[in-house]
C-alpha cells in the first residue's frame, strides 16, 4: 500500500526532449554571459562543475556548495560578478525556453487525483537546478501549486540522480518508508535506481531516456496517459 508518490518531472510530468531542451538552454545562457564570459569556457565549466556536483557524495555539502567551490575557481572573476548574471537569466530569458516543452493537462489532473486520495507528493526533479529554474518548470506543467511535501532543487540537497542516497535523503525528509512509495519517472538509469532501496518503479515512456544497457527493471510501466488510469485505480490512503 502506497503513501507517497514521487514524481520526475522533465519527461514524466513536464513532457519535453531534454537533449533540444539543454542545448536551447546552453545557448541562451551562453549567449546571455557573453558580454563578460567567454562562451566555449563558460560551457565547459558548467558541465565540468554538474558533473562534479553529480559525482560527489558527501552528506554535509549542498548540491548547490558542491558546485560553486567547483566551479567559481575556474574564473578570474569574483562571484559578485557572475551569479547575478544567472539570477537575471533565470529572471527573464529562461522562461522562453517552454517552447521546448509540451505541456500537458494530464500532469495536473494526476496530482490532483492523488492528493484528494490523500497521498503525499514529492517532485523529485534531479537537483542540479536552481529553485528558480524549477519554479518556472513547474508552472509550465501547471503543477506550481500543487501541495507537494518537497520539491529537489541544488540549494538543499546533498545528493543527485542517480545517487540512491538522493531518494534516500527524500525518504528521510518526508518520513516515508520505501515500502510504501513509488517513483514515477522516465529515465531508465536515473529514476529506476529507486528500485535499490525497496522503492517501487513506473517508468514513463513517452519521453523515455535509455541509456542502454541498465541494472534496473520497472514495477510498472506506460505512457502517462496510462499512469492516469494507474493512478485512478489506487485506493485511499487509510
Amino acid at each position: 500500500m502506497y503513501k507517497t508518490i514521487l514524481f520526475d518531472l522533465d519527461g514524466t510530468l513536464l513532457p519535453m526532449d531534454l537533449d533540444s531542451f539543454l542545448t536551447n538552454y546552453f545557448g541562451r545562457l551562453m549567449k546571455a554571459c557573453s558580454h563578460l564570459l567567454d562562451p566555449q569556457q563558460l560551457h565547459q565549466n558548467l558541465w565540468a562543475a554538474t558533473e562534479a556536483m553529480i559525482r560527489d557524495n558527501r552528506a554535509d555539502k549542498t548540491n548547490q556548495k558542491v558546485f560553486m567551490e567547483d566551479f567559481m575557481p575556474r574564473f578570474n572573476l569574483p562571484e559578485e560578478a557572475i551569479m547575478p548574471l544567472f539570477d537575471q537569466f533565470y529572471a527573464s530569458e529562461f522562461t522562453e525556453l517552454i517552447h521546448c516543452t509540451s505541456p500537458t493537462p494530464l500532469a495536473r489532473q494526476i496530482c490532483q487525483e492523488l492528493m484528494a486520495k490523500g497521498y503525499q507528493l514529492v517532485l523529485a526533479t534531479n537537483p542540479i537546478f536552481p529553485d528558480a529554474a524549477t519554479a518556472h518548470r513547474m508552472r509550465w506543467a501547471g503543477i506550481d501549486d500543487i501541495s507537494w511535501a518537497l520539491v529537489t532543487t541544488y540549494e538543499h540537497c546533498h545528493f543527485c540522480k542517480p545517487n540512491p542516497n538522493y531518494y534516500k535523503e527524500i525518504l528521510q525528509r518526508v518520513g516515508a518508508k520505501a515500502e510504501e512509495t513509488l517513483m514515477v519517472g522516465n529515465d531508465v538509469k536515473e529514476d529506476l535506481v529507486a528500485g535499490k532501496l525497496g522503492i517501487d518503479t513506473y517508468l514513463v515512456k513517452d519521453n523515455l531516456i535509455d541509456h542502454g544497457q541498465s541494472d534496473y527493471e520497472a514495477d510498472f510501466e506506460g505512457r502517462l496517459a496510462d499512469f492516469m488510469n494507474f493512478a485512478r485505480q489506487l485506493p485511499k490512503v487509510k
